[in-house]
């Protein structure tokens, strides 16, 4: 309130001071610090004005920085999960391999043995037809 009443009375008092100056009339002292006070409320006013810029952008740039914020943790915990999945399908395909190594060996043999057996029915078959020749 207070204030309001001051800048009012200084409003005025630029006022007169500017008529004076536009009849070009001297200044006297009392005029010079009444131009000073207005020039000190005008600087006043854009401070304020540029504090309030500045704050609302200090507010959007947090909120800004909280959501950059809640990015990076949600990309954080995809990647943990993803890390898991991971590890969870290398052991999943060491595990096939494992299997895959197994069921090889096991038809391997098997496969040793069919030709083995094939041998020796062959070699059956040659000494029957050499027997039945002569």
């Amino acid at each position: 309130m207070v204030e309001s009443i001051v800048a009012s009375a200084i409003d005025k008092a630029l006022e007169a001071v500017l008529r004076k100056v536009g009849e070009g009339k001297k200044l006297s002292t009392e005029d010079l610090v009444v131009l000073m006070l207005g020039l000190f409320q005008e600087i006043r006013k854009d401070v304020t004005e540029t504090n309030k810029r500045i704050d609302a952008i200090n507010d959007s740039l947090s909120k800004r920085i909280d959501a950059l914020y809640d990015l990076v943790g949600k990309i954080y915990d995809l990647m943990g999960k993803n890390y898991e999945i991971n590890n969870r399908l290398v052991e999943k395909i060491d595990e096939t391999n494992k299997r895959i190594d197994a069921i090889n060996g096991s038809l391997s043999k098997r496969i040793d043995t069919l030709y083995d057996l094939l041998g020796k029915i062959y070699e059956a078959l040659i000494k029957q037809a050499t027997t039945q020749r002569q």
